[in-house]
């Protein structure tokens, strides 16, 4: 008997695990580079902040040292508040990557510009919401 909760516990971690890693949806896969999104919640407790974020994570499966620059449009509450405006250096973000190196965007302060995308205040329904973004003039230099 203790074996079959052994196994059965085994394969709820596996099956969380396995679960967890389908969170990620790719958004971009060209020239060696994938870009994946997935829905994070970031929680500051101490400032009641609670706010959910698409977090980007980069990939770079070539040999070679790259830096990507990109810049995105979002759509909030249904309109694009963005597609209209001049891509400059204020809205367009840069990552550099190793050969094999990825990079996720995070709840940190100090995450990467550009990794992480709101979406919406969790307890505030009146807040404006992203309805849908892209990332647009995605360019990758090899180094």
């Amino acid at each position: 008997m203790k074996s079959y909760c052994l196994i059965f516990i085994l394969l709820i971690s596996y099956n969380k695990f396995i679960g967890q890693s389908f969170d990620y949806k790719l958004i971009y896969n060209d020239q060696g580079i994938q870009i994946f999104a997935k829905e994070i919640e970031c929680h500051d407790n101490q400032n009641g902040i609670h706010q959910a974020f698409y977090a980007l994570q980069f990939v770079n499966t070539t040999s070679e040292n790259i830096t990507i620059s990109w810049n995105i449009d979002y759509w909030m509450n249904g309109a694009c508040v963005t597609c209209s405006k001049p891509k400059n250096a204020e809205n367009t973000y840069t990552l550099q990557l190793s050969p094999g190196q990825s990079y996720e965007g995070n709840c940190e302060r100090n995450s990467i510009r550009g990794t992480k995308i709101y979406i919406r205040e969790l307890y505030n329904s009146k807040s404006a919401a992203l309805s849908k973004f892209e990332l647009v003039n995605v360019t990758v230099n090899f180094n």
